[in-house]
């Protein structure tokens, strides 16, 4: 079983203001509750840089997998979206396009959430209704570049869905691990995705900051989500 967000905001506590990154977005699920949880104080940046999400985040009248309309995340001034491919640098990188069969129209409009920087690994044993069939081109950004960018000091939390990406993306944010005080992020210690890398990779990656909390292992598959806090806080 996953963390839940009012967990979630349970760790973060009660401060002025609250930062979170919400870094692999999909059609904005999961925004949804966090905007539900959180209250005013919330700033809540979201990145996905999949076409048919990156509609789901900016175009009223936009449904979600499950008929959900978007139009309350997209106005609410509290979710910054932008659509960038978060990794390790600014660049213009190849992201491989998921498709769910089992989605309505063959998932070529809703049901887009197992894209990746990286290439899928045994896809028609690993990935059951699922196809990567298209590309497209995308802008990568660092999250270091991006705070700099947006003169942002500290994030309470970061969310990580990144499908085999977690290199990259925590590699991307080396300067800013003293600002941050918890990270979640998916993990799979089998290779789901082509030179993707695993939990203990991931532990050794953020051994110098922060301490492995938790994990939150799936039952379909050899992964879950970690959480990671910051060695800093008590």
């Amino acid at each position: 079983m996953a963390i839940t967000h009012d967990q979630i905001k349970k760790l973060v506590g009660e401060k002025e203001e609250v930062v979170i990154f919400e870094i692999g977005c999909a059609d904005g699920r999961d925004t949804r509750k966090f905007l539900q949880t959180f209250g005013d104080n919330l700033k809540l940046y979201t990145f996905d840089p999949e076409p048919v999400n990156i509609k789901a985040l900016t175009v009223l009248g936009t449904l979600n997998c499950v008929d959900e309309l978007n139009d309350d995340i997209i106005q609410d001034p509290r979710n910054i979206f932008h659509p960038y491919a978060m990794c390790e640098e600014d660049k213009t990188l190849t992201f491989k396009r998921s498709r769910t069969l089992g989605c309505p129209g063959g998932g070529y409009e809703v049901g887009r959430y197992s894209g990746s920087i990286h290439d899928p690994v045994n896809q028609a044993s690993m990935y059951t209704g699922i196809v990567f069939d298209q590309t497209v081109e995308a802008e990568g950004r660092s999250l270091d570049s991006f705070c700099k960018e947006k003169s942002i000091n500290h994030i309470d939390f970061i969310w990580m869905d990144t499908q085999g990406a977690e290199r990259e993306v925590l590699a991307g944010m080396k300067e800013n691990y003293a600002n941050i005080d918890y990270i979640y992020t998916e993990y799979y210690n089998e290779e789901m995705y082509k030179d993707q890398i695993y939990l203990d990779g991931i532990v050794e990656m953020l051994s110098e900051n922060f301490d492995l909390l938790a994990t939150f292992p799936f039952v379909d598959c050899q992964g879950g989500d970690a959480l990671f806090k910051n060695k800093r806080i008590p």
